[in-house]
Order: structure tokens, then C-alpha cells, then sequence
């Protein structure tokens, strides 16, 4: 299950470039998803989570969560890890954060890779997640994830996006998680899908592959 930077017309690369099953889908507000005027807390995203989860009857799945996607990929797996083989983390803290109203208005006015973010994710759904959204850090809970888990991580300083990883981030993921690899992408900051495609879609390949083993 893919949660691509909570828009699932992006992840159509990724999808295009693996042979497993893979369930991957729009949060509320983003591509033809519902806009609800609320509800844009951790806990409704998560929800959105459980809905998918229930409607494909997936089991032994894995996870993958980008940017602020994630965040909610750790708050799902923290509750459900029971009925998941693995988790991957693509350069995101440990953080689900709130939002203030400045932080609202630069992200409606962004464009990136000359595409307005709105076209992305709608005014409606980025005020919400600024009325509803509360920080929540995952800090303490990281060691109660028991599976495998793939950081994938932006080493670029160059990029016009950073990476969101520092070195005490890396470092509190690598001692929390018993079980931890890190992948480094020399050619990325924070956008690795867009930055490096084709080794984005391999490792994340691999990481299936290692937990196929493992069934």
C-alpha cells in the first residue's frame, strides 16, 4: 500500500515499475477524493487508512509513506502492525506537525516543477489541515514498530528541496527501529520519487522482494 505524498495520481511511476500488488490512493482533499470542510486531523487521515485497508482486504502488506504522508504511515503502523510485514519511510521525520496560517499560505501559493501545488491538493484541504491538524511526535513509539523498515533518505544539499532528514533524525530512527536500513540518494533532497525515479523504484523493489522472503 502506497501512501505517495497523499496523492495517488503521482505514485503512477512507481506503480508502473513494480510487480506486486499495490494499492495506492488520494487522501481527502487530494486528487478525486471528497473535500470535507473538516476532519483533517491524524486521526481522520488515518481512517481514510483503515477504510482502504478494509475495502481491499489486504493482509501481509507493506506501507510506504512519503513526505507527509509519512507521518501517517508511522501513526497507522503503530496500531496495525500485527497484520503488516514492513514499513518504508521516504525523508520525513518522525513528526506529524501542525500547520500555522503562514505555513498554510506558502504552501497554497507554491508551484513546483512548474505546477501549481493546488493542482495537487485543494485551498480547502490545506486550510483544513490548518484548523485541525495537531503536532504529534512519534519519538517515544518508534521502538513498538517490530518490522522491517527502509529509510530512504535525500543526501543532496544542492536540490531546490532539501532533505527533511538531519543527522539526529537519521540517528533516532537507526537506534529506535530493530530492524533498520538506510538508503541514501546522493542525487535528491526531499522529492527522491521525482529526483531519482528509476533507484526509487528499484529499492523500493528490493525491499519487496527481501520481505517476500520472508512470508
Amino acid at each position: 500500500m502506497a501512501d505517495y505524498g497523499n496523492l495517488r495520481e503521482r505514485a503512477i511511476p512507481l506503480l508502473s515499475g513494480i510487480s506486486s500488488h499495490v494499492v495506492a490512493f488520494s487522501f481527502r482533499g487530494r486528487g478525486l477524493s471528497s473535500t470535507p470542510q473538516s476532519g483533517y486531523d491524524l486521526t481522520d487521515h488515518l481512517t481514510d487508512i483503515e477504510t482502504i485497508v478494509k475495502h481491499c482486504e489486504l493482509q501481509k502488506y507493506c506501507v510506504l509513506g512519503f513526505s507527509r504522508g509519512a507521518s501517517y504511515a508511522l501513526g497507522w503502523s503503530i496500531q496495525n502492525q500485527h497484520n503488516m510485514q514492513g514499513l518504508i519511510l521516504v525523508d520525513q521525520p518522525p513528526i506529524h506537525r501542525s500547520l500555522t496560517a503562514e505555513t498554510v499560505q506558502m504552501w497554497c501559493e507554491i508551484v513546483y516543477l512548474q505546477v501549481p501545488i493546488l493542482n495537487f491538493i485543494r485551498s480547502e484541504a490545506l486550510e483544513g489541515l490548518g484548523n485541525d491538524a495537531k503536532e504529534v511526535d512519534f519519538s517515544p513509539q518508534l521502538s513498538q514498530i517490530q518490522l522491517p523498515v527502509t529509510l530512504f533518505v535525500g543526501k543532496n544539499k544542492e536540490s531546490v528541496i532539501p532533505s527533511n532528514i538531519s543527522d539526529e533524525t537519521l540517528q533516532l530512527y537507526t537506534q529506535s527501529f530493530p530492524s533498520c536500513q538506510v538508503v541514501d540518494f546522493l542525487q535528491s533532497g526531499h522529492m527522491i520519487p521525482d529526483e531519482e525515479e528509476d533507484k526509487y523504484i528499484a529499492e523500493v523493489n528490493l525491499f519487496i522482494k527481501k520481505i517476500s522472503k520472508l512470508l
